[in-house]
This record gives structure tokens, C-alpha cells and sequence, in this order.
């Protein structure tokens, strides 16, 4: 049976300084010399994913704006309805001073990204964006590095069939490692779950395996009990 992972980039494949460091770069390598098919799933736009599935050891698929994107190279396809100008035109005339556009939403299709306006938290911003887009079908979360908005149903774990169908796997084991709640629709999708030490206590709750490590260090830990299911 095939083994494909499903990991998230910042927070997870990253270190403290947003940085990929050597050990993830090995781990990675580890993981394709033992067959483990690693997927980058992001809530980054594709273009960026796409950049870490190139140039990492993998197979080269990978996953944008929180499963809104998923492809191959340049060979992509939209997972949900583009949005781009109804959430602008909303967001204008009915959450001024509350979201800042981030300035990957020029390359983004399905999901934008926004930063709390000055003067608010990140936790004020979700709550009015919450109370004004939900009513519109739209889905508002925290990554920790932005607010993301899309349509109710897009998310990482509704990519994953749609991947592995692309990727011709019709049998796999399906492993989801991340931190943030945009990750939680993908460990309910997967086989096996694994929350790095940096997420929040309710991310982590909705893991098979919490681990103490973090960032970069727990997604290299990660990897060593993949391995070690395989027997490797």
C-alpha cells in the first residue's frame, strides 16, 4: 500500500523564522528513498507551494490555498469557486478597517488571505469577518500567519481524494501532518494524523499523535515515526 502525506508548509515544514531547514530538507529525502510520497498542503498560494514541491525531495504534486488549488507543475486545477472580486466587493462595503488584503491575492483564486487591520487582533479581525461573510456561505479561519476566506466546503482534507485520483494512487495510506485549525479538515480526511507541538490545544485534540516538538523539529519527528511504521 502506498504511503502519501499531506504536510503543511509554515509552521510545520518551517522553523521559528519561517526558514526550511537542512533537517526537513533530509527528512524529506528519508521519507522518498523509503517510497513515502510527501505533498505540500498549504494555505500559501500555488505558485509558492508548488515552488517547495519542485525544489524539495518529493513527487512534485502540491496543494494551495488551503486545498483550493492542487496540481502538477503548471498543470493545476481550481477545487472550489473562484471568489476573488464578490470577497473583495463584501469586504469593501461591509468590513472597512477590519481585513488587509495580503499582497498574495493577486495570485490567488479560491482562497484570499488577509491580515487584521491595524488597531485590531487577529481574533477580533475572525470575529467580524465571521459575523459578516459566514451569512454569505463563506468560510472564515486562523492560520496563524493570515486570516483565510473561502466557500464553506474548501479545505485541505476535501483535496485530498481529488490529489490522490490526479496522482493515480487508488490505494493509500494517507498521513496529514500540520499545526494550525486550517489543518484540521485534513487530519479528519486522513488515515493518521499528526499535530506538531505548536499547535493549539484544540488542532491538537483533533490529532491521532500530538507530539511535544515543533515547527521544523516536529515535522522531522514526524517523518522518524512514519518511518518506523514502516520499518524502516
Amino acid at each position: 500500500m502506498q504511503i502519501v502525506v499531506f504536510a503543511d508548509i509554515d509552521g510545520t515544514m518551517t522553523d521559528e523564522r519561517d526558514k526550511i531547514t537542512p533537517s526537513v530538507v533530509e527528512a524529506l529525502a528519508r521519507l522518498e528513498k523509503a517510497g513515502v510520497q510527501v505533498v505540500p498542503a498549504s494555505g500559501n498560494a500555488y505558485p509558492i507551494a508548488y515552488t517547495v514541491a519542485r525544489y524539495m525531495p518529493g513527487p512534485g504534486w502540491a496543494v494551495g490555498e488551503n486545498g483550493g488549488v492542487y496540481g502538477l507543475r503548471g498543470d493545476y486545477k481550481l477545487a472550489g469557486e473562484p471568489v476573488r472580486e464578490e470577497l473583495r466587493r463584501i469586504i469593501r462595503e461591509k468590513l472597512p478597517g477590519v481585513l488587509v488584503e495580503s499582497w498574495q491575492n493577486e495570485f490567488r483564486y479560491v482562497d484570499l488571505a488577509f491580515h487584521p487591520a491595524p488597531g485590531l487582533s487577529p481574533g477580533e479581525a475572525v470575529r467580524e469577518a465571521r459575523r459578516v461573510l459566514e451569512p454569505h456561505g463563506f468560510e472564515v479561519l486562523n492560520s496563524g500567519y493570515a486570516i483565510h476566506v473561502h466557500r464553506r466546503g474548501v479545505n485541505k482534507g476535501a483535496a485530498i481524494p481529488l490529489v490522490l485520483e490526479a496522482m493515480g494512487v487508488s490505494d493509500a495510506l494517507v498521513v496529514a501532518v500540520g499545526d494550525s485549525e486550517v489543518d484540521v479538515a485534513m487530519f479528519e480526511a486522513a488515515d493518521l494524523s499528526i499535530a506538531l507541538g505548536n499547535s493549539p490545544p484544540g488542532v491538537r485534540e483533533k490529532a491521532s499523535i500530538r507530539l511535544e516538538e515543533g515547527f521544523a523539529e516536529g515535522f522531522v519527528r514526524a517523518a522518524q515515526i512514519i518511518l518506523e511504521k514502516l520499518g524502516r
